[in-house]
């Protein structure tokens, strides 16, 4: 008998007895986490918003594997094929697509669970619970997902971040919905919805991309998604290579604009009908949420300057034990900050008290790269990950 989902509520045997056959356990035992946060690319993400803030997350963070699922069962390979790589007329190497929950820690310890990979093809309902056993398990009380969705706003103004959710009480000010709106749901919000049914709300973090950017990589609507989590979850999450793909990025969009007058008296209106949308604002803050504190404690709260400390030092050194286990840690990068990495995390943290926007004027512990490897842009992605009807679609819940 199907399950009525009215009485989900509560229900404690989330998965069916075949749904442990369809992913495999990796090595992190431990899986406690507040959070989730995911992102499916091949679904609606301009400019690549949320697949870029995911990989930044991955790279630049200490992480474990909690679960994979098995490809087979969930990915249709003509839609997601294995990328093969041919040197010298010689086939060396093929990477498959996978999807996988990983747990990484912010600079300061921070457990988050993160859902990633590409978006599933099948059995949405099996994948549904499965998520909703380890959200179960690891204590989650909150779901966040990352999107990008093009929107008539100007790149020269910072990128506004929309709050989509399971709950009224979740929605922070921001402008209001013309009417209601019906469109074909992405993976992310199909599992936010099914754990919203078993008690766990969820937000969709929207960020607005220009949308003569929506077709290429665009950095600076990433770092917002990161900073927009960091603010709502009182984190500490790398944007250092975000920050410095959209200065550079910037730098390039005006010089072709600059050759270009039509696209100049674009841009031109573009930001006179921004700023008088939001005078004096560049975009809402999350950091009140009305009365409710949906991570269960109030947000932002005073920490002790040693506690700050003996988290940071236990997170790095786990980094460390986890990077000597590695055999092949050599061939990964290299952090060449110029500041102490403690001094830089502790520095954050007594601007975050005082002034949360300080914050991000800052250079962050997590730096860009000096190598092509550090390349930001996604532009062959997201070209050919995005599909162009659902980013149409969405184009009018972005427009400001």
């Amino acid at each position: 008998m199907a399950l009525d989902r009215t009485e989900m509520k509560g229900h404690v045997n989330v998965m069916k007895p075949n749904d442990a056959l369809l992913f495999e356990r990796g090595p992190a035992r431990e899986t406690h986490s507040r959070i989730l946060v995911m992102h499916f690319y091949g679904s609606m993400d301009a400019g690549g918003a949320g697949r870029m803030a995911v990989a930044e997350m991955l790279r630049a963070l200490p992480n474990e594997r909690v679960a994979t699922f098995d490809s087979d069962q969930f990915l249709d390979y003509r839609s997601h094929r294995p990328i093969m790589t041919v040197r010298d007329w010689v086939s060396e190497e093929m990477v498959t697509h996978e999807i996988a929950i990983d747990r990484v820690r912010d600079d300061l310890g921070n457990p988050i669970l993160l859902l990633h990979g590409p978006e599933p093809d099948a059995k949405w309902e099996a994948f549904a619970r499965i998520v909703a056993d380890f959200v179960k398990e690891a204590g989650v009380e909150i779901s966040v997902s990352f999107h990008g969705i093009p929107s008539s706003v100007p790149h020269t103004r910072a990128t506004p971040v929309h709050v989509q959710a399971t709950d009224a009480s979740l929605i922070p000010p921001q402008p209001k919905m013309v009417g209601s709106l019906q469109f074909p749901a992405p993976a992310s919000s199909f599992v936010q919805r099914r754990l919203a049914e078993r008690g766990v709300n969820g937000i969709a973090l929207l960020a607005a991309v220009p949308f003569y950017m929506a077709e290429s990589g665009y950095p600076a609507g990433s770092s917002a998604l990161l900073s927009s989590l960091s603010d709502f979850a009182d984190l500490s999450l790398p944007v250092g290579n975000l920050e410095l793909g959209a200065a550079q990025d910037q730098g390039t969009i005006e010089q072709l604009i600059e050759a270009n007058p039509e696209i100049m008296a674009t841009i031109t209106s573009l930001e006179e009908h921004y700023d008088a949308w939001s005078p004096g604002e560049s975009s809402f803050s999350l950091n009140s949420f009305g009365t409710q504190t949906p991570l269960g404690h109030t947000l932002k709260q005073d920490k002790d300057i040693g506690d700050v400390i003996e988290r940071y030092l236990a997170n790095l050194s786990q980094s460390e034990t986890a990077s000597d286990d590695q055999p092949n840690a050599d061939d990964q990068s290299v952090e060449t900050a110029e500041e102490d990495p403690l001094t830089a995390a502790l520095k954050r943290v007594q601007l975050r008290a005082t002034d949360p926007e300080a914050v991000r004027a800052m250079t962050p512990r997590h730096r860009a790269d000096s190598g092509d490897d550090a390349s930001l842009h996604v532009e062959e992605q997201t070209a050919d990950e995005t599909d162009p009807n659902e980013e149409a679609d969405s184009a009018e819940t972005g427009a400001i």
